[in-house]
């Protein structure tokens, strides 16, 4: 009985995967900071400093903002890691800090962000970006 059943629910399975693939939308855009972009900023007490930079991004449209997604990757040395990127570190001295990098975005922005746990002045150097757009239509 198992298995005419499974017969008679796997060509449903099959129909319904192959309409959702037909209409999913895919966009790969590739960002670049220089570190002489980014821009530095603290609270209103001059404390949690971090680093942004903002893209214009006319890509993510009301229709991927309300029913797509937007994956950000950080990527280094031909290698890349989701976002958020979280990496411990530790110099010469002893001294130790976690970077993170994170994003956020809206309709036509995208925002990225580095926040090193010291909050030490410490430009982020030059990094390089994969955005991934998905959306129905």
């Amino acid at each position: 009985m198992k298995k005419v059943l499974i017969l008679l629910i796997f060509p449903f399975l099959v129909m319904s995967c192959g309409d959702i693939d037909d209409q999913t939308q895919i966009q790969t855009i590739n960002l670049r900071v220089n570190q002489s972009d980014w821009i530095e900023s603290t609270d209103n007490d001059g404390k949690n400093r971090y680093y942004s930079c903002s893209f214009f991004m006319p890509e993510i449209t009301p229709a991927v903002y309300e029913y797509g997604s937007v994956q950000a990757y950080v990527t280094f040395d031909n290698t890349q890691q989701v976002m958020p990127y979280v990496r411990h570190y530790e110099d010469i001295n002893g001294n130790r800090w976690t970077r993170t990098v994170d994003y956020d975005y809206s309709e036509g922005n995208l925002i990225v962000y580095v926040t090193n746990s010291d909050f030490i002045i410490d430009p982020p150097e030059t990094m390089t970006f994969r955005v991934v757009l998905m959306w129905q239509d």
